[in-house]
């Protein structure tokens, strides 16, 4: 439905005003979108740095984890070094010839998984010796992240008051303009505005140029006439015509 006027100008004034306060308003939307984009890197930095973190904390539970291993194993080995020496100082005490074959005989079974033992620690120390490097590695990457993100957050904080700033002022400039157009003209602005970020479109031929579709004859005169806000039949926006 067309909002009447009582004269050409005033329509046009409107029409004009409201436009400003489109493009005011897009100003706006691209100045939160600047806004958003550095919160997000913001955002993005401390999540790695959380990932960094609890890759760092799995890291060091596997790390003390190997080491508990390695030493239950350093444990049995120790044991069974003393098992051996007590088997050595039975062999001494021992006068059968078959007691002192099958205790010798038991302790060369325990001597080959002594020495299994030990090539399995020897094995896991080598391991554990990557184990902590990679640690170490990560830690210091950690430090770097840190590093990276507190100067981030050096850095955007001044970008952000310009931007808040920017925000602010505009905003002004806004209500100055809001100010200056009737209730039920900026109603109607706001409703099309908040429905998908856009009030007033141009006619492009003979369509709108909002949804593309086809003007009815009437509808086309009437913006050609320029005495009303005339919205399209179709999406509600208001027509305008293409700037010369």
């Amino acid at each position: 439905m067309a909002l009447e006027v009582t004269n050409k100008d005033s329509s046009l004034d409107r029409l004009e005003l409201l436009k400003r306060l489109q493009s005011i308003d897009n100003n706006i939307q691209e100045l939160e979108g600047k806004k958003s984009t550095i919160l997000r890197r913001v955002d993005e930095s401390e999540n790695k740095i959380e990932e960094a973190k609890a890759h760092l904390e799995k890291k060091h539970e596997a790390s003390i984890n190997f080491q508990k291993d390695i030493d239950r194993k350093s444990l049995d080995l120790k044991c069974l070094e003393e098992d051996i020496q007590k088997s050595r100082d039975k062999l001494l005490k021992i006068n059968s010839n078959k007691e002192y074959s099958a205790l010798l005989s038991e302790i060369g079974g325990r001597e080959a998984n002594k020495s299994l033992l030990e090539d399995g620690i020897l094995t896991m120390m080598t391991e554990m010796e990557s184990i902590t490097t990679e640690e170490g590695g990560l830690a210091k990457e950690l430090q770097r992240q840190d590093k990276e993100h507190s100067e981030l957050k050096v850095a955007v904080e001044d970008e952000l008051a310009v931007i808040d700033k920017n925000i602010e002022e505009t905003k002004a400039v806004w209500e100055e303009t809001a100010r200056q157009i009737d209730k039920e003209s900026l109603d109607m602005y706001k409703r099309l505005i908040e429905k998908d970020g856009e009030a007033v479109v141009e006619v492009s031929g003979e369509s709108c140029g909002g949804c593309y579709m086809q003007l009815t004859p009437q509808t086309f005169n009437l913006v050609l006439r320029k005495q009303e806000l005339i919205p399209c039949l179709n999406c509600g926006k208001i027509l305008c015509l293409q700037e010369e």
